[in-house]
């Protein structure tokens, strides 16, 4: 015997949702579907986990709903009460703490905490998110390190001028429930081998002594932004101030995040990252009002120019990075990171968004869902507009199909990026379900 159940979803961020299924034997229990409203736009470019976000336990609650009557075979009703979240966010800050590097760190202190900290913190529906920073922590007047003060971290800044006060006096960073220090030194050109190494790795005051790799949450994106003034060249690793030598290391790069911990960095397919850059490149779009330009989109290509005559690398390698993951880049050179940092911030919000992966809920008493017969249609404004079909495997995805693993409904990129582009969009997930039979 096969039942036929329905479930509504809307693209929201917080929706009440019920999914009825009905009694054999007796009457029909009634889907309430909520209120729905709208979601968020998609992020454009960038992988298909950080423009749609994954993930999430869609039936968070449940309540037992009346038995259908009937006959001896009548099936039970059952409810079942869906909270949708947004995805959270952890986003890593590799920092050069070079002997050029002090005016960059002072402005990459400020805009943390002036700008990106508190537009994401203003963000609505609230945003989960984690700042890690890797970097060696202390005062960037006398040593070029770092120090994030309150509010995001947990060092006074009592005249709000975006700096800790009496850094020199504080015997470690502070950190709290959104910021965390892993200390370490990175030199001009080793950011990438030193991520790589410190994912594992202790910091300097043993806040963290299995690596930063242990603050990262695997249900979370991931923002990787480095700022230096030089190129990339470490181990294996070099650049050479070429766009075909950058395109070498970033290949080499991602390919060895991926294999550190797929977990949380996803695969080459769908990545769970992106790479941003603020790098001495020559400045993009440049004009009266942005003498140091705009921030340049993954869409053009990188440049061995640099941003001013006494800058050291145009950071090919960071760049091609950016490209390839989808993220954006910056010049150092003008000391005033306030458009890449606001940018960061509304990835941030985007790479946050409603999820397009839905947990398959459990079936009632008695029955098991035939997940063959799954079908996902897209309605706007309570219009039908497509049916999207079931294929074998994410590598399978087209515009307007699904695919089912480990237990979740998973709309593929081109199908995703549509629902979450139009604010009356509404998705159900009808199926059969199959009575056992003892």
């Amino acid at each position: 015997m096969r039942l036929r159940a329905w479930l509504g979803l809307g693209m929201v961020s917080a929706l009440g949702v019920v999914v009825g299924v009905q009694g054999c034997g007796g009457g029909a229990a009634t889907p309430d579907t909520g209120i729905h409203t709208g979601g968020s736009a998609s992020n454009g470019t960038g992988s298909s986990r950080g423009g749609n976000g994954t993930g999430g336990d869609l039936f968070a609650t449940s309540s037992a709903g009346g038995s259908g009557s009937g006959g001896e075979d009548s099936c039970a009703a059952v409810t079942q009460e869906a909270t949708l979240t947004s995805r959270p966010v952890d986003i890593i800050f590799v920092i050069d703490n070079s002997g050029s590097m002090g005016g960059e760190i002072e402005d990459v202190e400020e805009q943390i905490n002036q700008n990106f900290a508190n537009i994401v913190d203003g963000a609505m529906p609230p945003i989960d998110y984690r700042v890690i920073m890797v970097s060696e922590f202390g005062n960037f007047a006398n040593g070029q390190s770092i120090c994030i003060s309150a509010p995001l971290g947990g060092i006074p800044d009592g005249d709000m001028d975006g700096h800790c006060d009496n850094v020199n006096g504080q015997p470690q960073p502070i950190e709290t429930a959104n910021f965390f220090h892993h200390s370490v030194p990175i030199s001009s050109r080793d950011a990438l081998c030193k991520f790589l190494d410190y994912y594992a790795l202790g910091d300097q005051y043993n806040l963290h002594p299995n690596g930063f790799g242990t603050l990262l949450r695997e249900e979370a994106f991931k923002f990787i932004v480095v700022v230096t003034d030089d190129e990339a060249d470490c181990d294996s690793y070099d650049d050479l101030d070429t766009t075909a030598g950058g395109q070498a290391v970033a290949t080499a790069f991602d390919a060895d995040v991926l294999a550190l911990d797929p977990d949380q960095f996803g695969t080459a397919i769908d990545r769970d990252y992106q790479f941003w850059s603020i790098v001495s490149q020559a400045p993009y779009m440049v004009s009266a009002m942005k003498p140091d330009g705009l921030p340049v989109p993954p869409t053009e290509p990188s440049t061995n120019q640099v941003c001013t005559p006494s800058a050291v690398s145009p950071g090919t390698g960071y760049q091609e990075l950016s490209i390839l993951t989808g993220g954006y880049r910056f010049p150092t050179c003008g000391l005033d990171y306030t458009d890449i940092f606001t940018l960061m911030a509304q990835g941030v919000i985007d790479g946050a968004q409603v999820a397009c992966e839905f947990e398959i809920p459990e079936p009632p008493p008695g029955e098991e869902l035939d997940l063959e017969t799954v079908e996902v249609v897209y309605s706007s404004a309570g219009n039908e507009v497509d049916t999207y079909a079931k294929v074998a495997d994410a590598t399978a995805c087209t515009p307007t199909s699904f695919y089912i693993d480990a237990g979740n409904i998973i709309l593929c990129p081109g199908a995703c990026t549509v629902v979450q582009g139009d604010e009356n969009a509404k998705i159900d997930l009808r199926f059969d379900c199959k009575q056992i039979i003892e």
